[in-house]
């Protein structure tokens, strides 16, 4: 990483990513491919399963068709600003 911080949509990005391509992660995953601390991954993961974006079971992560849902939409505007 250049050291330059992630917006809050790159890191819910980088959560859902973890959560969609290990199927099921443990928080402690989710907080080392991340790169956050187990007190803003809860955080983050609590907003994220509020939202429907994110089921937890059994202490274990996946990210929903909604959380897949915002993925592709992210990607789509991650393009656009590259442009």
């Amino acid at each position: 990483m250049s050291g330059k911080r992630r917006t809050k949509i790159e890191v819910i990005r980088d959560v859902l990513e973890i959560a969609r391509k290990g199927g099921e992660v443990k928080k402690t995953e989710i907080v080392y491919g991340a790169n956050l601390n187990f007190e803003r991954a809860s955080r983050i993961l609590k907003w994220l399963i509020e939202g429907g974006f994110i089921e937890s079971k059994s202490d274990k992560y996946k990210t929903t068709e909604k959380g897949e849902e915002i993925l592709r939409e992210i990607e789509k505007l991650a393009v656009l600003f590259k442009s």
